[in-house]
């Protein structure tokens, strides 16, 4: 009798465990990288001007400067305090390009070369590239 029970929990902890992992991998997604962003036409603009449009669209989704270097943007954004991300933005006169550079609580993982993360920093990404060209 006590090692049926001994089973019996170890086979419940091994399904919890399945069950839990199981979760993890169902909110992951490819982590999206997106293409150089091209600034054409009435878009293309003066260094200055690049930076600011960035940062102004980054500061109406949220999305805060953590650090600067000369055509380098570090934004990171914070939801409610328990999921964080960070990306660079390096930009010239043409466009710029957002890079993932690291997350909290997010499954951020390398799987078989691929990079994984919650579907939800692929939408925060593309809602500031939208709000990038929008400004």
């Amino acid at each position: 009798m006590k090692s049926m029970r001994k089973v019996g929990w170890t086979g419940a902890l091994l399904l919890a465990l399945a069950m839990s992992s199981g979760a993890a991998v169902a909110r992951t997604a490819d982590l999206y990288e997106p293409p150089r962003i091209l600034t054409v036409g009435s878009q293309a603009t003066d260094l200055q001007h690049s930076r600011d449009r960035i940062i102004a669209a980054g500061q109406s989704l949220g999305w805060a400067v953590v650090r600067e270097t000369p055509e380098l943007l570090e934004l990171q954004y914070d939801k409610q305090g328990k999921h964080q991300v960070t990306v660079s933005v390096s930009y010239d006169t043409s466009g710029y390009l957002v890079r993932y550079v690291t997350s909290t609580n997010l499954n951020y993982a390398e799987v078989d070369g691929q990079r994984k993360i919650h579907p939800n920093y692929n939408r925060w990404v593309r809602n500031l590239i939208k709000q990038i060209g929008g400004q």
